[in-house]
């Protein structure tokens, strides 16, 4: 039978291996590379070829020696061994031909989550051989493409009609000119045969075809009538076919098509019947001159009683007897006509049999003597005599084969008896040596005109290049599977339509399946119920486009497990560009996988905290332009990403310094040294305020300068009031002149001067103190910030484990600048605002709405409910932010410590007292204050009563002096574990203030 299935170029597969893999020769020079490492390297193969294993990889230039022993190791041994580099581990496999030799050596190279020690050798591991060498491959590939090509010649020129049809539907992948004459100029491959013979629906031969496809049994037909529209005119016609349908076996047995081998005997049949119908025709005149006679003699017998009637009766006989013998002699040229065609018809029979490419030859009687051999049987045995001999005399060791044996059982009971691929010593040349040869051939007995066994017919084709090419594609198999095995991936292949076919040993062993259950679309049982639907449809979407395959998705291990793996897969197509295989590889990312989601959410916490600092934070690269900047510079300056990265930020400050202050941070970018300026920065309101912008140079592990890190901080009041003093102090030289010229006034003058001079020297202390402490505080933080930031950038390009470590130092640095800074901060902002802003009438529902927005995702998180009536008193007379402020704290208090056991509820609502005066009153139901412990302290500074959560201590210490300092006053009444009730007390006199 025909075999048109190609072996797979597995040069190919190797370079599409994933991961990164190089073919060496057993001294170390580089053969192949796989695409990976091809790519890592940044090297074409064009380059790395040839050259020594360390000389490519950029992580083993200072690890000649131990590469060297490792490989002496694997050439010795001839066993996988193992290195151990920081981060890497480097697997040799030797690959060994089929007299254990060392052809070539795999390195498979693997990047390590955690360092490895200095280079270490790790013991070989008894793994099974390596894979043939790719010389052998690309032999196996030719060898088998010229036979196929031998093969198809053949059967393309045989006088037979011969066809292959592929799968259960029956397409046709080869028709040779025989067949492709039945129908004409009508295309077949390619088409199933009902596409391609719409005119067989009907017939039997459908079912025939299905028969031999369902059950593999060989089907004969003999003078089988078939109805062709041969002329593809839509008009069919019957012919006569002796033919035979074949099953036709991939290398795992299964039938896989049907092989067609048919005669067309129509011309023999109908010469036959026109035979039989003119000796039917001879017959029935026979029968008539038989009647004709015993009328005659009839007539002979009346002849006697008249003379008359015989004369009349004579002249009718020669009538009839002339007529009688035209007839014959009509009959007789018919009959030698129909011989003639029947001798023709054998001729013709006999041109076919010796011209046929299968091998024919006729034995006669039971010593089995050479009657009759074809060209293609006396092909094998050239030079040999052979007809008049018997089978014994030409070839004497059959006698010890299984044919001689059945070739005696055929002779002695009839049974046609079959085989394949059988082996059979032979000597091709008379006294020549024996060689194995491989036959498929049918014995069947001939029998004589009395039914009875004269000889045996025997029908044979050599199969010997077929053999011997599926055992090189077995060897081959097993060498493909030996590579696979020794890879640290799992690999597979599939059929052309999605049907996985084959699986290595990291499949087995991580799935705990066998090939039964992962067969076919049994790999889907073993995939994540959320990552299925994607993998299914991208898996058919490649299978149906032709194009290569990748998906990342989790796998369950034995153990119930899931792991994320890289799944790829790439098809493998045949000399006309069609698929016939697909070969995949699964990688095992679960760490890097997991990495990456620590950093996306380590990168999310970053920016999150960050943006909640209560400074401006920006981060460079090398090159000084701005990379990051926090959403407080955004708030602040009313600029948008785009313009303000790279050094678009330096547009905000004051035209009379940018300039300078470009300048000064280029100079310490390019001396990677500390940065400080201070300048005029205008804010999104169109105003310019002072601030102060330091930064520091952060450096990787390896000392690399990687940019810079700073923080922006608004000193506008501090600027103002150094100018203030500045006035005062010239006001002061002034006053002190004016004093001296005017000594009548100097004593009172002095004393003025004097309680000046202590005001604003107590300003001025303060104002020192706030700015001492607020610098020293912030100092060390910013310094943490950059160091964390810089470990969180390198753990998230390393993938260091001390990831988690180094975001907690972040935000312990962070807490440190919100809880000082702020505190400090917001402490002297009140006593600021006091003295700023007057009170003015507030609506209290918007302004409690928007406090609500600015803490709604915490809100959210918590379910919590917000209760707000303030019809009692609509307006406060407060001042704004100072309102605003305490609404803040107490709100975000009820969220912070909430009751776990049930959503907050928080009430927000006022109050009139019966002498008129407002009363502003926030109630939760969260876990209560202890306040026989702790009220006497519950107002100071720094003070917290529950550590479950973070804080600084100055919420309500902030909102009391608030109070205080609008002339007002507090009370609280908690019962610990219940809830909160905090009532305000504006100052007395806004009883007369109330707006109603």
């Amino acid at each position: 039978m025909l075999i048109t299935t190609s072996l797979p170029d597995y040069q190919q597969v190797f370079r599409v291996l994933p991961g990164n893999h190089l073919l060496l020769t057993p001294k170390g020079k580089v053969v192949d590379c796989s695409a990976g490492f091809a790519q890592l390297a940044g090297q074409p193969l064009s380059e790395i070829a040839g050259r020594n294993s360390w000389h490519v990889w950029p992580a083993t230039p200072n690890n000649t020696k131990p590469i060297a022993a490792v490989l002496a190791q694997v050439q010795e041994t001839r066993q996988p061994g193992t290195l151990l580099l920081p981060n890497q581990r480097l697997t040799y496999t030797p690959v060994l031909s089929e007299g254990d030799e060392l052809r070539y050596i795999v390195q498979s190279i693997e990047h390590l989550a955690t360092p490895a020690p200095a280079a270490a050798t790790v013991p070989a591991t008894n793994q099974p051989p390596g894979a043939a060498t790719e010389t052998a491959l690309h032999q196996a590939l030719a060898d088998a493409d010229a036979q196929r090509a031998r093969l198809q010649s053949l059967f393309m020129q045989a006088p037979a009609a011969i066809a292959v049809l592929h799968g259960p539907e029956h397409v046709f992948t080869l028709a040779n000119q025989g067949y492709q004459e039945l129908v004409g100029a009508r295309p077949l491959l390619g088409k199933t045969i009902r596409e391609g013979l719409p005119e067989l629906e009907g017939q039997v031969f459908y079912n025939l075809l299905d028969q031999v496809y369902r059950t593999g049994e060989t089907f004969y037909g003999n003078e089988m009538v078939a109805h062709l529209d041969r002329q593809n005119n839509g008009q069919s016609a019957p012919y006569y076919f002796n033919f035979i349908y074949q099953a036709i076996r991939d290398a795992a047995g299964a039938v896989e098509g049907v092989l067609v081998f048919a005669f067309d005997m129509t011309e023999s049949v109908l010469s036959r019947k026109q035979v039989e119908q003119s000796e039917n025709e001879l017959q029935h005149a026979n029968e008539e001159l038989a009647t004709l006679n015993e009328e005659l003699q009839t007539a002979n017998e009346e002849f006697h009683a008249s003379n008359s009637e015989l004369l009349s009766t004579q002249d009718q006989l020669k009538a009839l007897n002339l007529e009688l013998e035209e007839r014959v002699r009509r009959r007789t040229r018919a009959q030698d006509l129909a011989q003639q065609e029947v001798e023709r018809q054998r001729l013709r029979l006999e041109r076919f049999f010796m011209q046929v490419p299968a091998a024919i030859c006729v034995f006669d009687g039971p010593d089995f003597v050479f009657e009759l051999t074809n060209p293609a049987y006396q092909q094998m045995f050239p030079g040999r005599p052979m007809l008049g001999k018997p089978l014994l005399e030409v070839m004497p060791t059959i006698k010890d084969y299984p044919a001689w044996r059945t070739l005696q059982e055929v002779y002695a009971t009839g049974v046609t008896h079959e085989e394949k691929s059988i082996p059979i010593p032979i000597a091709r040349t008379e006294g020549g040596p024996l060689e194995e040869a491989y036959f498929n051939y049918t014995q069947q007995a001939r029998f004589d005109a009395q039914g009875k066994i004269d000889g045996v017919l025997v029908f044979a084709y050599e199969v010997t290049d077929q053999v011997r090419a599926r055992q090189r594609e077995q060897q081959t198999a097993r060498a493909f599977e030996t590579m696979t095995n020794a890879i640290p991936h799992q690999v597979w292949t599939s059929t052309a339509r999605g049907d996985m076919d084959y699986y290595n040993q990291q499949w087995y062993a991580y799935t705990g399946s066998t090939f039964e259950q992962a067969s076919g679309q049994g790999w889907q049982q073993f995939c994540h119920p959320d990552d299925l639907p994607r993998q299914q449809t991208q898996w058919a979407e490649a299978v149906r486009e032709g194009r290569p395959y990748q998906v990342e998705a989790r796998l369950r291990s034995q153990q119930g497990n899931y792991r994320w793996f890289l799944i790829r897969a790439q098809p493998f197509r045949n000399e006309q560009g069609k698929i016939t295989k697909w070969f995949g590889a699964n990688t095992d990312i679960h760490e890097q996988k997991h990495l990456e989601q620590k950093l996306v959410e380590s990168e999310q916490y970053f920016r999150l905290m960050a943006d909640r600092a209560p400074v401006m934070i920006w981060v460079t690269g090398p090159d000084g332009h701005c990379l990051y900047l926090n959403q407080q510079w955004y708030d602040y300056t009313g600029q948008q990403e785009a313009e303000a990265l790279g050094f678009g930020w330096t547009n905000a400050i004051h035209p009379a310094e940018a300039e300078q202050a470009g300048a000064a941070f280029r100079d310490a970018n390019a001396r990677r040294v500390p940065y400080n300026m201070v300048f005029r920065l205008k804010t999104k309101q169109g105003t310019y305020r002072w601030v102060v912008d330091a930064g520091l140079p952060k450096f990787d592990s390896n000392g690399e300068f990687e940019g810079f890190v700073g923080s922006v901080v608004d000193i506008h009041e501090r600027k103002m009031a150094e100018q203030a003093l500045r006035l005062a102090s010239q006001k002061l030289a002034t006053t002190n002149k004016e004093l001296r010229a005017a000594n009548q006034q100097s004593q009172q003058a002095n004393a003025d001067l004097a309680e000046t001079n202590e005001q604003l020297t107590r300003i001025n202390q303060d104002l020192d103190n706030f700015v001492y402490t607020a610098s020293h505080d912030l100092r060390q933080p910013v310094n943490n910030l950059a160091g964390v930031f810089e470990e969180l950038k390198r753990s998230a390009t390393f993938h260091d484990p001390e990831a988690e470590q180094l975001i907690e130092m972040f935000e312990g640095a962070l807490h440190q600048i919100h809880s000082t800074i702020q505190g400090l901060a917001e402490v002297v902002h009140v006593e600021r605002r006091n003295e700023q802003f007057t009170p003015e009438a507030v609506e209290l529902l918007p302004l409690t709405n928007g406090v609500i927005q600015s803490i709604q995702s915490q809100a959210t998180a918590l379910q919590a409910e917000f209760q707000l009536d303030f019809s009692a008193v609509p307006t406060i007379c407060f001042a704004r932010l100072n309102l605003q402020s305490i609404l803040y704290n107490l709100l975000s208090n009820a969220l912070k410590y909430a009751h776990p056991d049930r959503p907050p509820v928080v009430r927000v609502a006022t109050e009139l007292l019966p002498d008129g005066s407002p009363v502003l009153l926030v109630q939760d139901n969260g876990l209560g204050l202890d306040l026989a412990r702790y009220g006497n302290d519950l107002f100071k500074m720094f003070r917290r009563f529950h550590d479950h959560v973070t804080g600084s201590g100055m919420g309500l210490y902030l909102v009391n002096r608030i109070v205080q300092q609008a002339g007002g006053r507090i009370e609280v009444d908690s019962t610990l574990g219940v809830g909160t009730t905090f009532r305000i007390y504006p100052r007395e006199q806004q009883r007369n203030e109330v707006v109603e």
